[in-house]
């Protein structure tokens, strides 16, 4: 029996939790009955709709400490295999398959320093990674930059790696919310957009060195976390939006002149594709070898490191080709390639 470390669920959905869901989502659609559980803590109030992988509420935590200690309980208990599909794995019970997003925490320290938390979750993850490399599980991670990390950095067996990416899917059960457009008082294509996390790899600054330089063109970054990306004054036409619904950034993205995404460092970098998917006829992305790898000759580049000259040269894609890219990419055929990976 595999058992799915389930917490994912009881965290905000963000790129590793949405890759977990689906992933699950489309697992269920191929497995046996009986074959797979999804593990998630008593507390844990929601259902999530499968057919063939039964939800089982277990144990008395929440949380890390849940998946510590209940989560490898239960394995034990029934001599199952673990699949962790968001980085962490139990401790105590550290074989089955791992889906390692990348190791940014490992080799971009610069970016997680300051704060004590950051220090101490840097060192926490770490810890993670040397567990995961030290152990017999077999590695998952989402594109080939992101496996070549690791084996610089870990120089583990390669067998022990595969490559299975994100996908886009999920965008098509979001309806767009175009009311937020008339709220924000935007008109289509006639703005840029980002989307904004606490992720300091994210490099929202970059975003807003543009919109200083570019006064005469519109900009939005979305996201809870916009508010706190800048300490010091934001541009007049910058906008922050703050919290959006699925759907009103699936409209935002659909509608915007371009897509932005300045990050730093990233394993696959999925919010460009979900723009492409919901619409946008362009994304402007860094240029770094993960995103020449994801995005190719659709996307245009920027250096994210220079702040004053932040070009918006703008590739737009034609319809048929955004097709030709997206279909490259799909939950179904990840699950199913995660699917026979377990069956080997």
């Amino acid at each position: 029996m595999y058992v799915i470390d389930g917490v994912f669920l009881t965290r905000r959905l963000t790129g590793i939790e949405r890759y977990a869901l689906n992933m699950v989502r489309e697992l269920d659609k191929i497995v046996s009955p009986g074959e797979f559980v999804l593990l998630v803590p008593l507390s844990y109030e929601k259902e999530i709709e499968l057919k063939n992988i039964k939800l089982i509420r277990y144990g008395h935590f929440k949380g890390y400490l849940w998946e510590q200690t209940d989560l490898p309980s239960f394995i034990r208990k029934h001599k199952a295999v673990g699949i962790f599909l968001t980085n962490a794995v139990s401790l105590f019970s550290p074989r089955g398959i791992v889906v390692l997003h990348d190791i940014s925490l490992k080799v971009n320290p610069e970016l997680f320093s300051g704060s004590v938390r950051n220090i101490i979750s840097m060192l926490f993850w770490r810890f993670i990674y040397r567990v995961i490399m030290c152990s017999k599980m077999r590695i998952i991670t989402v594109s080939e930059f992101s496996q070549s990390e690791i084996l610089r950095v870990y120089r583990i067996d390669r067998s022990r790696i595969s490559v299975i990416g994100s996908a886009w899917q999920h965008m098509d059960e979001i309806d767009p919310d175009t009311g937020i457009l008339d709220k924000l008082c935007l008109k289509k294509g006639d703005y840029y957009f980002g989307m904004a996390t606490a992720a300091p790899n994210k490099n929202m600054k970059w975003i807003v060195n543009a919109a200083y330089q570019h006064p005469g063109i519109t900009f939005a970054i979305g996201g809870h976390r916009s508010e706190n990306i800048l300490n010091a004054g934001i541009p007049s036409n910058l906008i922050l939006t703050g919290y959006l619904s699925d759907g009103e950034a699936k409209a935002l993205m659909g509608n915007c002149r371009a897509f932005l995404f300045p990050t730093f460092y990233e394993g696959f970098g999925l919010p460009p594709m979900e723009a492409l998917s919901s619409g946008a006829d362009a994304v402007i992305v860094s240029d770094t070898p993960c995103m020449h790898e994801i995005y190719g000759d659709i996307a245009s580049f920027i250096d994210p490191y220079d702040y004053d000259h932040t070009k918006l040269d703008i590739k737009s894609c034609a319809e048929q080709e955004k097709n030709v890219f997206l279909s490259c990419y799909s939950w179904k055929a990840s699950a199913e390639k995660l699917y026979k990976i377990l069956n080997c």
